[in-house]
């Protein structure tokens, strides 16, 4: 739309199409990762001031949106409009290296603008026997894309120099370590370490006993996302035949009663074939709770089960992001009061877009 003003609602649709058909980009500019535990094969692109973890790969091949280059500059386009983004290049941190020789690369990564991320521990007790079948978190090794493990000091270390290129708040994931603790233990190590940098830190883990979410709080992590992927009991039980679907409900309690209101969130992937009216339902009472439904386009992963699913469509994914801002409007749940991580980030989600055009 270059020389028409974009209000809101256009920035809000235009991020939606982008997270669900992606842009086409030249191969040499293809550079998301392509294993990992969430939207991977992204590469993050501004538009209007907002970041979008748009695909680059399998179905974004035949995108509606295309980019041309002139020198520096970048315009896509999609059908009669056109848009100056901003490409997100790489960081220099990237190319550093600990004094044992581990390239930065490996133990942390810019997402967005702004956040640095990791998976703290690259394997999962499922990921051999019940995986869950979008989940790519062990492909990142097999690319030799990562470490398995990274250390507190490894992470202190990327963090320091990340943040001298504006990196603000971090992001620890992990697959599931053990039934017990789901891995809170090796989050809250390196939460602890990295909350010496005064820098914001979000966790990320399957439900756990309250005690070790009292750990995480207790060890320096500012927000948490206890993440169920979807609200359809159904579709949850073959999508992720590991875990238990019954369990988010009071774990999500526990995590508002320690963190506090606006610093609990839970990933919902739309496009698995769930039942609308159990999403609807799913939603308003995840945000009645006070819990943040961060709503994210399905994005097959090349090599995990569901590597052929199709994304779903423009229209599925803004009625549950316009619904989700909605009851978040409605209960005064404020998405922007999010200290840390995947919601403050916003990348990957359009709800905080559609929230602005209400």
């Amino acid at each position: 739309m270059n020389g028409v003003v974009m209000d809101n609602q256009d920035v809000a649709d235009v991020k939606t199409r982008l997270l669900c058909s992606g842009v086409r980009l030249p191969e040499n500019l293809r550079t998301g990762r392509k294993g990992g535990a969430g939207p991977a094969g992204g590469r993050y692109i501004v538009v209007k001031n907002t970041v979008v973890n748009a695909p680059v790969y399998k179905a974004a091949l035949q995108s509606p949106f295309s980019v041309e280059i002139k020198g520096e500059s970048y315009t896509m386009k999609y059908q009669n409009d056109s848009y100056r983004i901003i490409l997100i290049g790489d960081p220099h941190f990237y190319q550093m290296k600990t004094k044992e020789g581990v390239v930065y690369k490996k133990i942390a990564l810019l997402h967005g603008i702004d956040c640095l991320a990791t998976t703290v521990y690259q394997k999962c007790i499922r990921w051999r026997k019940n995986p869950c079948s979008f989940c790519g978190i062990e492909l990142s090794l097999d690319y030799d894309a990562t470490i398995e493990k990274k250390t507190p000091e490894q992470l202190v270390e990327v963090a320091e120099a990340a943040r001298k290129e504006g990196a603000l708040h971090v992001i620890l994931t992990t697959g599931t370590v053990t039934e017990t603790d789901k891995g809170a233990f090796v989050l809250a190590a390196c939460a602890s370490a990295l909350s010496r940098l005064k820098l914001p830190v979000h966790v990320q883990l399957e439900p756990a006993e309250r005690e070790y979410i009292e750990l995480l709080k207790d060890s320096g992590a500012d927000t948490v996302g206890i993440h169920i992927e979807t609200l359809d009991e159904n579709v949850f039980s073959r999508v992720c035949p590991g875990k238990n679907f019954s369990l988010f409900k009071n774990a999500w309690q526990d995590a508002l009663d320690i963190f506090g209101e606006n610093q609990v969130s839970s990933y919902v992937l739309v496009g698995l074939k769930e039942n609308p009216e159990k999403t609807f339902a799913g939603i308003e009472r995840m945000v009645r709770t006070g819990v943040i439904p961060y709503i994210v386009p399905f994005r097959p992963i090349s090599g995990t089960l569901l590597e052929n699913h199709p994304p779903p469509s423009f229209d599925t994914v803004k009625a549950y992001s316009l619904f989700a801002a909605q009851k978040m409007k409605e209960y005064g749940v404020n998405p922007f009061k999010n200290r840390a991580g995947c919601v403050r980030c916003g990348a990957c989600s359009p709800v905080k877009e559609y929230l602005r055009t209400l």
